[in-house]
């Protein structure tokens, strides 16, 4: 395994460094995402999805459970299990469906689902910084060597 950390400044900076990992990502591909409460894991996506150039504005799918960003060359799925108790919840809404669309999977709180995410997914960690309110400190732990 791969761990990278990251010191960003601000949303822009959150962006800028999930547009790097975007340019990196294999179609199919499965971000597991963890942190608290607005640490910056909506902002995140929303590099990602800004990366693909896809018009829909990510928000965080809180009470949707799942939303779909179509992209002209590449598929988002955006996940948030923040109201799911287990991964088997997710299962039940047709996760392996999408695991085997081709689309970038982004879960939000996969700590919850942890059971349901597949060992090969990239992990990111979110915290605030201390001292700056818009600072993330954020980890990445990835199955390949990646250029960040």
């Amino acid at each position: 395994m791969f761990e990278y950390h990251f010191h960003t400044g601000g949303s822009d900076e959150t962006k800028a460094l999930a547009m790097k990992l975007a340019a990196q990502l294999r179609p199919g591909e499965v971000l597991a995402m963890s942190g608290d409460l607005a640490s910056g894991k909506t902002t995140f996506t929303q590099g990602i999805t800004q990366y693909f150039q896809i018009e829909e504005y990510a928000l965080s799918p809180t009470f949707t459970y799942i939303n779909e960003y179509h992209g002209k060359t590449q598929n988002i799925v955006h996940i948030d299990a923040y109201r799911l108790t287990s991964g088997s919840e997710l299962v039940a809404m047709g996760l392996w469906d999408y695991y085997n669309s081709g689309a970038i999977i982004i879960i939000e709180w996969a700590d919850i689902v942890a059971d349901a995410i597949p060992e090969d997914a990239i992990g990111l960690s979110f915290k605030t910084a201390s001292g700056n309110e818009n600072g993330r400190e954020i980890k990445i732990i990835s199955p390949r060597d990646l250029s960040l």
